[in-house]
C-alpha cells in the first residue's frame, strides 16, 4: 500500500501549527511556585553582582515577593520620568564615544530597553503596553509601561542575569524618578487565545488541503499504471 503524499501547503501549515502551539505551551504552561532555595540561590546571584549601579534592587522587598510565589503571571506597571540628558555614573557620555551630542533621558532608557526585550523574551515574558509620552500638563510622568511576566520565577531569572546588571546603567543614567507596581491582572489581554486560535486555524487548513488532494482524480498515467496491473 502506497504511502500517503503530503503537499506543501500541508506540510507547511503543520509545522506552523506545531510552533504555535509549542509558543503556546511555553507561554501558557503551569508554573510550580519558587521553593526556598532557589529563593535563596536568586538572592545570592543578584547579591553578588559587581555592576555599578547594577540593578538597585531594594532586596528585602524583592525577596519577601519571590517568597510568596503562587506560580501564576503577573504584571509590572512601570512609570518613568526621563532626565533632558543622561546622567552616567563615569561622566558624560556622547552618542559616538568621543565629541558629540550628549545622550538624552529617552535615547539611554532605549539602549536599556533593547536588552530588557531579549531578556524578557527568553523567559516568555512581554511588554503588553507602552506610551510614546503622556500629556505633560496632567501627568508629570513621560513614559508608561506594563510588562507580563510568566511567573516571578521568570523575573528573578532577568534580575540575576549580568546582561540585565550591565544593561541598568543605561536606566539608572535616563531617569530622574521611577516607579514600580507588582499587580496581576484581571482584564489585560493575553495571547493564550490568539496562539491557540491561529495553532487551530493551521491545523485546520493543513487537514483541508490534505483532503482536497486525497479527492483529486488520479493523473491519466497513473491511471493507465493501474489499468495494466488489474488486467
Amino acid at each position: 500500500m502506497p504511502m500517503p503524499s503530503f503537499s506543501r501547503s500541508a506540510l507547511v501549515a503543520t509545522a506552523l501549527a506545531v510552533v504555535l502551539l509549542a509558543l503556546l505551551w511555553l507561554y501558557a504552561a503551569p508554573q510550580t511556585p519558587l521553593r526556598p532555595g532557589e529563593v535563596d540561590a536568586y538572592m545570592g546571584a543578584i547579591a553578588a553582582q559587581t555592576q555599578q549601579p547594577g540593578g538597585r534592587h531594594d532586596r528585602v522587598a524583592l525577596r519577601r515577593f519571590l517568597e510568596a510565589d503562587d506560580g501564576a503571571p503577573f504584571y509590572t506597571v512601570n512609570l518613568y520620568d526621563f532626565r533632558d540628558v543622561a546622567h552616567y555614573e563615569d561622566g558624560a557620555r556622547y552618542e559616538d564615544g568621543a565629541e558629540g551630542p550628549p545622550v538624552s533621558g529617552r535615547d539611554a532608557f532605549d539602549r536599556f530597553s533593547a536588552v530588557m526585550i531579549r531578556l524578557l523574551a527568553r523567559q516568555a515574558s512581554h511588554p503588553v503596553f507602552g506610551t510614546r509620552w503622556s500629556d505633560g500638563g496632567i501627568s508629570r510622568w513621560d513614559r508608561l509601561v506594563i510588562v507580563r511576566y510568566r511567573s516571578r520565577r521568570d523575573i528573578a531569572e532577568v534580575f540575576a542575569s549580568d546582561a540585565f546588571a550591565d544593561a541598568s546603567d543605561h536606566k539608572w543614567a535616563a531617569l530622574e524618578r521611577n516607579e514600580r507596581l507588582l499587580v496581576q491582572g484581571l482584564q489585560v489581554p493575553e495571547l493564550t487565545l490568539p496562539l491557540a486560535l491561529l495553532a487551530a486555524a493551521a491545523l485546520v487548513y493543513a487537514f483541508v488541503r490534505q483532503l482536497q488532494r486525497s479527492r483529486r482524480p488520479a493523473a491519466p498515467a497513473l491511471r493507465r499504471q493501474a489499468v495494466a496491473a488489474d488486467s
